[in-house]
């Protein structure tokens, strides 16, 4: 019975080992267009990066990394604009749910922006209070008709 229980556990155990030694340690997977999680980015640098890798050695020479040309203009519009004219909170910086109103009062600190989104706020809450009044009635009469209390 011992000798039976090994025995399974081996067939098990070589049955889950065999698609882990058919794949090659790197190799991209065939189930998935890009095998990395790139949360900012969807053209999937780490698969370019293994085909440069894997390319032959001649095209190494012949192409300038697109990091280096980055790298040698990166701070020339520091010179062209002042820093007064770079939005500090740039649409594309902030959630895409962000409210227009905190958007506003990010790029304009005015008491009358904090006053509208105060304003605004106070409405909004009051309005989720209401609806989770209504969610909760609701809920309780559900309760009431299904276990037949009337």
């Amino acid at each position: 019975m011992l000798a039976c229980k090994w025995m399974w556990v081996a067939v098990v155990t070589a049955a889950l080992a065999v698609p882990a030694i058919g794949q090659e340690r790197g190799a991209p997977s065939p189930y998935f267009e890009c095998p990395y999680i790139n949360y900012f980015d969807s053209d999937c640098p780490q698969a370019q990066q293994d085909e440069a890798r894997m390319a032959p050695p001649g095209d190494e020479g012949q192409q300038k990394p697109q990091d280096a040309e980055d790298q040698e203009s990166g701070d020339e519009w520091m010179e062209e604009a002042p820093e007064e004219l770079l939005p500090l909170f740039p649409r594309q910086s902030l959630a895409p749910d962000t409210p227009t109103l905190f958007h506003l009062l990010l790029m304009k600190p005015t008491l009358e922006n904090a006053r509208r989104y105060v304003r605004w706020h106070a409405r909004r809450m009051n309005r989720i209070r209401e609806v989770q009044g209504l969610v909760d009635a609701a809920g309780r009469e559900f309760l009431a008709e299904n276990t037949g209390e009337r």
